[in-house]
């Protein structure tokens, strides 16, 4: 995949950037989301699930650094947050391998670049999110930049 852009857009134009994701073939394992603080990420894996028919409610993993979701058809959804990992060995100690390995479930990683080097075998779909004001930019590369 070479690298796309979408934006800048305000919030009412994220269906696009959801309708990108969710068309990409193949479908990635992996879906990281790389941004400042406030870039909406966390946003955007709102729109993703509601788009991916789940029908949990969504929040930030900062704190228990994994989350599970499901689809309605069953489908394993885990959106993990690396922001407060020291390193890659911590987020293997959080058990995040059993995750990475199982095709079965998709993973959603915001902050990914303390763990950069556990995605490298991974199907990974990147997405880098800059923002001023009210606008954002979606950058998608198969590399974390």
């Amino acid at each position: 995949m070479s690298e796309s852009c979408i934006g800048p857009i305000d919030e009412g134009g994220l269906e696009q950037v959801v309708n990108r994701i969710v068309n990409t073939s193949p479908f990635p394992h992996v879906i990281s989301f790389t941004g400042d603080l406030g870039a909406g990420k966390t946003t955007l894996i709102r729109k993703l699930l509601q788009a991916l028919d789940c029908p949990d409610t969504v929040s930030s993993p900062t704190f228990g650094i994994v989350n599970e979701y499901h689809t309605t058809s069953g489908t394993l959804i885990c959106h993990t947050d690396w922001y407060r990992m020291k390193d890659g060995g911590e987020l293997v100690d959080t058990g995040i391998l059993e995750y990475l390995h199982n095709d079965d479930c998709l993973m959603l990683v915001e902050w990914p670049q303390i763990g950069a080097a556990l995605l490298d075998e991974e199907q990974c779909l990147h997405i880098n999110i800059t923002h001023e004001g009210d606008k954002r930019s979606y950058l998608f590369s198969d590399r974390l930049s």
